[in-house]
Order: structure tokens, then C-alpha cells, then sequence
């Protein structure tokens, strides 16, 4: 696997845990930090619900916003200026 690759799961891992650890699902989070060999270090970017869940409602905000009246003015000024970009 190329080195690249392995950072990238590497890191995947670390917030997987942080947000397990931020759920307070703490014997989860133990136990894939111990099945996963997942590094101990801190987050580059510590977001209160974990960076995998600020990511997540962000994306899903945009995704929803493709298919659903009901998504906020933020997503649909992005899915706006993606159009325009693409016309």
C-alpha cells in the first residue's frame, strides 16, 4: 500500500475514535483503538461533536439539498454556485 494511502487511514482511524470517544461510547471507542492498533495522538481539528460528525452534517446537508426542498440556504447556495460553475 502506498504511503500516502496509509496516512490517510491512519488519520480515518484516529477520528473514527475521537468521535466514538465524543459520543461517549468509551468501550467501543477501546475496543477498535485496540483492535485497529489507532494511535493515541490528539486531533488536528477537535470539533465538539468530532470532526466526523461536522463533516458529515455538513455533506449531508449538500447531498440532501440535490434531492429535497427541506435543506438549509447555506446548501443551496453552494449546489448554486457548483451549477453555475459546471454551465
Amino acid at each position: 500500500m502506498a504511503q500516502g494511502n496509509w496516512e490517510a487511514d491512519k488519520m480515518l482511524d484516529v477520528y473514527i475514535h475521537d468521535y466514538l470517544l465524543k459520543r461517549k461510547l468509551n468501550a467501543s471507542a477501546k475496543a477498535f483503538m485496540t483492535e485497529g492498533k489507532v494511535a493515541t495522538d490528539p486531533v488536528a481539528i477537535d470539533a465538539p461533536g468530532g470532526f466526523l460528525f461536522e463533516w458529515w452534517s455538513v455533506f449531508w446537508d449538500i447531498f440532501i439539498a440535490r434531492t429535497n426542498e427541506k435543506h438549509s440556504e447555506n446548501a443551496a447556495a453552494y449546489i448554486e454556485v457548483t451549477l453555475l460553475s459546471h454551465d
